[in-house]
């Protein structure tokens, strides 16, 4: 009787292909948690660069309601004594900043200006309203001292513009900090403050990546600390 031939076409698997399947198949899930795990200590945060900035107390709204900086994520713009004037950064950072973020919880943007400039701003703000929703952007009004003493609570090194306006905006954080940048390459002394509105480039490139940043340094958090409560109530 004789042998039956051997199948062909059948590729047998060699030991070597076996091991390599089972040390890939543990190994990748051990790998992926220990990259994960180094993630988490080395989170890159949006650096403070003034602690503690003064409160809204001193200032009423024009338009919109009354607010304060704790707890919120806060974008801080000067419009000055007349807002017409600003119209085209107000547009800048509208379109490149408000737009993106100001649906995320705690978000908002407010609007500093002077008595002088309420009337301007009545006007912007309707024309603004038929194609953006301003829910999240309070415009605040205040006297020329109350201004002055807010700005200067940034402790910054760009200095407010003669009618009380600014070409940049700050980001403010849940705890009333001023965040920026110590290391920008840009910059001399590697600090960054503020955000310039003059140009959208400028926005897209810093401001928004920054912006990013924190929001994903409080999703972190958020994530971090629903873990551990969940581990402590088990």
């Amino acid at each position: 009787m004789s042998d039956f031939p051997q199948a062909e076409g059948i590729k047998q698997t060699s030991e070597f292909s076996k091991k390599f399947v089972i040390v890939v198949l543990f190994a990748l899930p051990l790998v992926a948690y220990l990259f994960f795990l180094n993630g988490e200590n080395h989170f890159d945060t949006l650096p403070v660069v003034t602690e503690k900035v003064q409160e809204l107390s001193d200032f009423k709204p024009v338009k919109g309601t009354a607010t304060q900086l704790k707890d919120s994520v806060t974008i801080v713009t000067f419009l000055g004594n007349n807002p017409y004037d600003r119209l085209g950064y107000v547009s800048n950072i509208n379109e490149k900043v408000y737009k993106k973020f100001h649906e995320f919880n705690t978000f908002q943007m407010i609007s500093i200006l002077p008595v002088a400039g309420s009337e301007d701003i009545a006007q912007i703000v309707e024309q603004m309203g038929e194609t953006t929703n301003l829910t999240d952007w309070h415009f605040l009004e205040g006297d020329a001292g109350a201004v002055q003493s807010f700005y200067a609570s940034f402790k910054t090194d760009l200095p407010l513009n003669d009618d009380l306006s600014s070409d940049f905006a700050f980001i403010i954080d849940v705890n009333g900090n001023l965040r920026g940048r110590d290391d920008d390459e840009v910059e001399d002394d590697g600090l960054v403050y503020g955000y310039n509105t003059k140009t959208a480039a400028q926005l897209n490139k810093r401001m928004i990546d920054d912006m990013r940043v924190l929001l994903a340094e409080y999703r972190f958090a958020f994530k971090k600390n629903r873990d551990q409560k969940i581990q402590e109530d088990e």
